[in-house]
């Protein structure tokens, strides 16, 4: 099977987070723990994990301001900065469609993982003190015996602009394609991810 990715409509991302709350929802990720009353067994407050965020930029010079919405995620590189800062080998992309995955048992929550990323997409979870990240909803898109569903992650189902889409079949000479200002030079690690703009 071929490579997954995604692919971005900036014209049409609204910045409503649905697909931050979706993800959140589909995947148990840590709620941001401050206003909590009270603490785990460890006497940790849980941070925050989230899979899938917006990013919200403002450019432009008054009178005209603009503003730009980018849903961001991990990007399913070809070449995962994760993957080879791992050093217990708990990261690794499946050959079979490319999906860049942390076994939990091999996870030492080093953080290497955190550091080596340039887009900020694995997240240490202090309750299980593991490094945690998106996993493609591979559990939405495959049944138990490996067969595709026809199901897409949730955070694609989501959307209600219609912004964010599942592609099957990445092309990597398109990596990065149409980038955002301030995104991570695509050369570092061939992100499965281009974006469309007009």
């Amino acid at each position: 099977m071929a490579q997954l990715g995604w692919l971005i409509d900036l014209d049409k991302c609204t910045g409503c987070d649905s697909c931050t709350v979706a993800c959140k929802a589909e995947n148990n990720t840590r709620p941001l723990g401050s206003p909590l009353p009270f603490k785990n067994g460890r006497g940790v407050i849980p941070d925050h994990v989230s899979y899938r965020w917006v990013v919200k930029k403002e450019t432009g010079v008054y009178p005209n301001p603009t503003l730009t919405f980018v849903t961001s995620a991990c990007n399913h590189c070809e070449d995962p900065a994760c993957l080879v800062a791992c050093p217990t080998k708990a990261i690794f992309k499946r050959a079979e469609d490319g999906i860049v995955l942390i076994d939990q048992d091999k996870c030492i929550g080093c953080k290497y993982c955190i550091h080596a990323c340039p887009y900020g997409a694995p997240q240490f979870n202090s309750e299980t003190e593991k490094v945690e990240k998106c996993t493609f909803c591979v559990h939405r898109l495959y049944d138990d015996s490996g067969s595709r569903t026809g199901f897409e992650p949730a955070c694609v189902t989501t959307c209600v602009g219609n912004a964010l889409h599942m592609v099957e079949g990445f092309n990597f000479a398109d990596s990065g394609m149409n980038a955002p200002d301030g995104f991570a030079d695509p050369s570092l690690t061939q992100p499965a991810v281009n974006f469309r703009t007009g």
